[in-house]
């Protein structure tokens, strides 16, 4: 097959899943553009996933070089409301796949999430199985501090997946509560794919 029609059943793929829940991919979220066509999904991350694995003399506080392994749920793009909210990605309905995402702190917690001095604060392999691993889209690169857009690469995936290249738009929508006060952060991505000349 070539790369065109791999990336055309990614995302055939991508918009049946979307289309089957209550909230459908909407027209403006996906495109046909120059050789690349884009859909955007919602991610809630489950805090009750995240596992660290700290430095002992860091006293539990993650410092450059902790890596962490957490999963969330993937939703239909815009999906998630924005903000603190009371969304909680263990219960919430209309889930189509798991998002799983491993990766190493680039800065010490407290210039991430204190200070706000760390402009690039995880280097992060993310990914997206539609609905498990037989169909899943894998990204890698950056994430930014709260509030900061950072784009990543598409590196290929599985299934429909298989050899499609790309990139990722990644926003912080918000926080969500995971059913108390023990939240993490609610995800957008807009995913654009090669479909060749």
């Amino acid at each position: 097959m070539t790369r065109r029609s791999l990336a055309a059943g990614a995302l055939s793929l991508a918009v049946a899943a979307l289309t089957v829940h209550p909230v459908a991919l909407r027209a403006e979220e996906r495109g046909d553009h120059g050789g690349t066509q884009t859909f955007v999904v919602d991610v809630a991350i489950d805090a009750h996933t995240l596992g660290l694995n700290n430095d002992p003399s860091a006293a539990g506080v993650p410092q450059r070089g902790t890596t962490f392994i957490v999963n969330g749920k993937i939703y239909p793009g815009g999906t998630i409301p924005s903000g603190v909210s009371p969304f909680d990605p263990s219960t919430a309905p209309g889930s189509i796949g798991t998002w799983i995402c491993r990766g190493v702190f680039l800065a010490d917690f407290v210039d991430i999430f204190v200070n706000g001095t760390a402009k690039v604060a995880f280097d992060t392999t993310q990914m997206f199985l539609f609905p498990d691993d037989t169909n899943a889209l894998f990204t890698e690169g950056f994430e930014g501090n709260l509030g900061v857009t950072t784009h990543r690469t598409v590196t290929g995936g599985t299934g429909h997946f298989r050899r499609v290249l790309g990139t990722v738009k990644q926003e912080t929508i918000g926080v969500n509560r995971n059913g108390a006060a023990d939240g993490l952060f609610d995800l957008r991505f807009t995913i654009t794919v090669e479909t060749g000349d």
